[in-house]
């Protein structure tokens, strides 16, 4: 018994010399850079989209698109008249789950040293009930590593944004237009869902 007990001693001794049973600061939990606010209004889900392109978080774009599981009505996206003509066999079926494969493609894709921003201008938004309609000329810049897909479109988007059980607001339908003879965000998408 006596043996144990010097020998336990003997161990105390030579670990709190070393630091074993000393604290230490803990470390910093490694996060991507976020932005994201509940969304309790139709500006912040406006926001929360912008900053979800600047900050490239798929998480974060998919959360400012309308979830039918919180009561909110199913995700449309409506393309440029002529880019569907085209890709009708791609944006017939386009849901939530195709923005995701597109953004991420387009993640994939990309430099991750170069910046990505969404410019809104033109901004109108009117609340009508339960429900927003958010106007704004865009223009999109996401630097990609396919030379033949664009670097930057621009267009007009529609956002009708609507507000789910939680009371949280979300955009349930996406028009895109052409605003003159720039690839629009239909065409990046088109060409990066495939």
């Amino acid at each position: 018994m006596i043996r144990r007990l010097v020998f336990l001693f003997c161990f105390v001794m030579l670990a709190s010399g070393c630091g074993i049973f000393e604290t230490r600061q803990p470390q910093a939990p490694q996060q991507g850079r976020t932005d994201f606010q509940p969304p309790t209004s139709p500006d912040i889900v406006v926001q929360n989209f912008v900053n979800s392109i600047a900050d490239r978080n798929v998480d974060n774009y998919l959360s400012c698109l309308s979830d039918t599981s919180f009561g909110g009505r199913p995700f449309v996206f409506m393309p440029t008249a002529d880019v569907y003509r085209q890709y009708q066999y791609i944006f017939a079926s386009w849901d939530k789950n195709s923005e995701r494969a597109y953004f991420n493609n387009l993640a994939v894709q990309s430099s991750s040293s170069a910046s990505s921003a969404l410019i809104l201008s033109s901004e109108n938004l009117t609340l009508q009930g339960d429900s927003a309609l958010f106007n704004a000329d865009y223009t999109l810049i996401w630097p990609n590593k396919v030379s033949s897909y664009p670097q930057q479109v621009e267009g007009n988007l529609q956002f009708s944004i609507g507000i789910d059980r939680n009371q949280n607001w979300s955009i349930y339908r996406w028009i895109d237009s052409r605003v003159g003879d720039s690839l629009t965000w239909s065409d990046m998408k088109a060409r990066f869902s495939q």
